[in-house]
């Protein structure tokens, strides 16, 4: 009888995909971050993807292919989830402060991928920069980098 209800749980979705375990969970965990700064304005669109895109096959060194396996497993797993802390929790374990930092800055690119900051993703920023421990200064400091590359574009 156990056996059967494993059975149907594991088919019904909550076995992992098959390409999950190519990623590590730190990946995983940086790219819902990534998806959650490009959905918290409400408009996901096409620029947000992009940008998320190139941040991911650039930092992990990955090909077009791997990257969009990533994101489609990490939209998977954003979806399952109701509360980052998980994800802010596995970042802060595996993630040295200058790696944290670097996340706040990529983060702050897919933020203004659309050119604007809406009050939503302000608020996330400063929930995302408490929960991975990096300064207030250091999360201002990479506002300003990705500022700056802005406008050298």
């Amino acid at each position: 009888m156990l056996d059967r209800i494993k059975s149907l749980l594991l088919e019904g979705g909550l076995k992992e995909p098959p390409h999950a375990a190519q990623f590590p969970d730190r990946d995983i965990a940086m790219t819902v971050l990534l998806l959650e700064a490009a959905e918290a304005d409400g408009d996901y669109g096409s620029t947000e993807h992009a940008a998320i895109m190139d941040l991911i096959a650039r930092k992990l060194k990955l090909t077009d292919a791997a990257a969009r396996q990533l994101v489609a497993l990490a939209e998977a797993r954003q979806k399952q989830a109701v509360e980052l802390y998980r994800f802010t929790d596995r970042i802060v374990r595996s993630f040295s402060e200058a790696e944290r930092i670097g996340l706040v800055e990529m983060l702050w690119e897919v933020v203004y991928a659309d050119g604007t900051l809406d009050a939503y993703e302000d608020n996330l920023m400063r929930r995302l920069g408490g929960l991975l421990h990096v300064s207030e200064r250091d999360r201002g400091d990479a506002r300003r980098r990705v500022m700056e590359r802005l406008r050298a574009k």
